[in-house]
């Protein structure tokens, strides 16, 4: 499998372009927060940023790919919030305290976010670049503070893991907690959901 991509827009060296080019992707990122897939189009970022479907072609070429990249973004943003939490915790919280709290974070996130548009990433970024080998590596963002945190717990209830232990945890984790969402499962976000998550993670991640 092919590794994931890094989106390139068109080269700007005129402080004018490059600010033609900032609106665009501001723009698509505002569109992509209202988490809406039937306006990630060329016309709606038109509208939404004020330039012509010309300029948008021109500075961005694949209109999907800036999508894509707002949804990343979005993405990564989330994680990177979620992993700053882990690193905050407290030495005194409990595993059980701690596994409620991550996934009442990632319920949240991802009801924020909405199924329809993990799917529309699924669907269209599989579609043009397959499968790629590291596809899920922006979860490895809580592995460090996760490792730590095991490390400086002082309740006696956290498993001390290692660094690949983390990762796979974590993989196995997003596993539990988005892919129902991503593959339209009946009890995705419902409280027998959330028990399953808990339940699994505590084991896991429990001493």
């Amino acid at each position: 499998m092919p590794e994931n991509p890094k989106f390139h827009f068109i080269d700007v060296k005129q402080d004018r372009s490059k600010k033609t080019l900032d609106d665009l992707l501001e723009a698509a990122c505002e569109i992509v927060e209202a988490a809406n897939p039937a306006t990630f189009t060329s016309r709606q970022l038109a509208d939404k940023s004020g330039y012509s479907k010309g300029t948008l072609n021109k500075r961005l070429g694949s209109i999907e790919n800036v999508f894509l990249w707002a949804l990343a973004r979005g993405r990564d943003f989330k994680a990177n919030q979620t992993a700053n939490m882990i690193a905050q915790f407290d030495p005194q919280i409990t595993i059980h305290d701690f596994v409620e709290t991550f996934v009442d974070t990632c319920f949240g996130f991802i009801n924020s976010t909405t199924a329809k548009v993990i799917k529309f990433h699924d669907q269209k970024f599989t579609k043009v670049y397959g499968l790629t080998t590291d596809y899920f590596d922006w979860i490895n963002v809580f592995v460090a503070p996760y490792v730590k945190l095991c490390q400086r717990n002082q309740t006696n209830t956290f498993k001390v893991v290692s660094i690949d232990e983390a990762r796979f945890m974590f993989k196995a984790i997003h596993a539990i907690v988005e892919r129902p969402f991503a593959t339209n499962d009946p009890i995705a976000g419902t409280a027998e959901h959330r028990r399953i998550v808990v339940e699994m993670m505590t084991r896991l991640m429990a001493k």
